[in-house]
């Protein structure tokens, strides 16, 4: 979800697929030119001497300059944290970043193949476009001096992987975010007696959450903020469905389309998002329908809301990393209980072969973004709770460096399971399908889910023609090779599901009748 377009506006990515052409047309025409020897890493000389007399002179290097683009907007919290977080480079170095914030990234791929872009380094969302970008000779390959810092050897292979092609790696991981389950808002979830989960041991399964829900209608309390406004904040409720029905197999699988829209298994999972629906876990539809993401933090404040499935920026976001905590996704299926998924994905500093400025400094300052130092920062700043960079990780759990409570439950969930990491699974789709298409249809079933059959029929089509036309199979590295070989139907425990569907009028699939 990204977790913003600014993460602060919006998570998801917008790459236009036209624009995706262009830049590969154009890729294949022009030809970059050779990159520079490999920089030092190391700390800027000292530039204080003093002579031997009463008087002190201090010479002062030449500030330079650094333009980085980046997808933050630069008023808001992630833009301003961000350039504060940078302000030791710039002293070190002595140079100036002038930092923009925009998310189109369509116009950056084409500043970049025209050899002539206006930023040294760019931190980029979109991993399709970069490796398009890279394979056409436009980036730099980052890989030499990510060996010769030490801080490849760092780095998590999740968030170096999208990037690395060919054993070449074009992007340097900048920050990372994760959606670990549901934020609660503790003085709630305590009033009304309800345990929140941080380890697998105490997680809850299907039915003890919806127990749970039902408590906290019967006290006043709507259970669940929905974000529907939006749209993509139901992509969050709908992820933990499917990897705890399925797994990774039944995620990459939908994510992909290598599995019906209309196939059993796939309806299972809408029926358990639907249970929600259906049992009034999000309020009355018309209030579900209205509300915004930042919307439902006050909610949650003032007692309205009680939990919400939301990503990591959350304590951020509230300045409070005690009151608003993660606590597990329930559980589905008996057979995956004892695992635990965590969806993640990040944002990447690229940098041209072509820059405006200095070159080596730019790479020295994509470079040191990936630094445990810098890393560090992040992981104290409260901004992200998890940090592409193991050694950032193993400080914070370590209690080497002081991180919010909030944080520390989520990096040790993402050790844990280090295994069971997964991507944004409406991101990863084609583009105009994730934000035309998927996104709607979540948002549809809160407002009319007695059409949700048709709804997925629709979708079913546009599926079929959105990923044939854009080759997704083929052209998007996250789906190349993925087929789905789990089962048809699931055939565990169903928590009364199919019942609460009935008993709302919502109607079920003809092979469960």
């Amino acid at each position: 979800m990204a977790l913003g377009i600014s993460r602060t506006t919006a998570i998801a990515i917008v790459v236009v697929v036209v624009i995706i052409a262009v830049v590969a047309a154009i890729l294949a025409t022009q030809r970059p030119s050779p990159p520079p020897a490999p920089p030092t890493i190391t700390s800027a000389p000292s530039t204080s001497t003093s002579a031997p007399t009463a008087t002190t002179t201090t010479t002062t290097a030449p500030t330079q300059k650094l333009v980085v683009y980046g997808p933050w907007g630069v008023n808001t919290p992630e833009g301003q944290i961000f350039q504060q977080l940078i302000k030791p480079f710039e002293q070190q170095y002595h140079v100036k970043i002038e930092y923009v914030g925009t998310t189109d990234y369509g116009t950056e791929a084409q500043q970049i193949t025209s050899g002539s872009p206006p930023f040294d380094v760019v931190i980029f969302a979109p991993v399709s476009l970069a490796r398009q970008l890279a394979e056409g000779g436009y980036l730099t390959d980052l890989t030499p001096y990510l060996q010769q810092s030490g801080i490849l050897g760092q780095l998590i292979p999740y968030y170096v992987a999208p990037v690395n092609i060919s054993g070449h790696i074009y992007g340097v991981p900048v920050d990372a975010w994760s959606k670990p389950g549901i934020y609660v808002y503790v003085p709630t979830m305590q009033k009304y007696g309800i345990p929140m989960p941080t380890e697998i041991s105490q997680r809850w399964d299907w039915g003890q959450f919806l127990g749970y829900l039902q408590k906290l209608k019967a006290n006043g309390v709507i259970p669940l903020g929905s974000g529907a406004a939006d749209q993509w904040p139901l992509v969050i409720v709908f992820e933990p469905i499917v990897y705890s029905l399925g797994g990774k197999d039944l995620y990459y699988a939908i994510m992909c389309h290598k599995i019906s829209y209309t196939s059993p298994i796939v309806e299972q999972a809408f029926e358990f998002y639907l249970s929600l629906i259906a049992s009034g876990a999000f309020g009355p539809s018309a209030f579900a329908a209205s509300q915004h993401f930042v919307d439902v933090y006050a909610l949650m404040k003032n007692g309205t809301v009680a939990m919400y499935f939301m990503g990591d920026w959350t304590p951020f976001f509230n300045h409070n990393y005690t009151a608003f905590i993660p606590v597990m996704a329930p559980s589905i299926n008996p057979q995956l209980a004892d695992q635990y998924f965590v969806v993640t994905g990040g944002d990447w500093a690229l940098v041209p072969k072509n820059v405006p400025d200095n070159k080596t400094l730019a790479i020295q300052f994509a470079i040191w973004l990936a630094s445990q130092d810098f890393q560090q920062a992040v992981l104290k700043s409260g901004w992200r709770a998890v940090s592409p960079n193991k050694a950032a990780m193993q400080a914070a759990l370590s209690g080497q460096i002081s991180v919010p409570y909030s944080s520390k439950i989520v990096d040790s969930w993402l050790v844990q399971f280090s295994n069971n990491l997964v991507p944004d699974i409406a991101d990863n789709m084609p583009p105009q399908f994730e934000q035309q298409v998927f996104w709607p249809t979540l948002a549809k079933m809160i407002s009319d889910p007695a059409h949700w059959l048709d709804y997925l029929s629709q979708m079913e089509q546009l599926a079929n023609r959105i990923y044939n036309q854009t080759n997704w199979d083929n052209t998007y590295p996250l789906c190349q090779g993925v087929t789905y070989t789990g089962p048809t139907v699931y055939t565990g425990p169903m928590y009364n599901v199919t019942a609460i569907l009935t008993s709302a009028g919502i109607p079920l699939p003809s092979w469960q009748k």
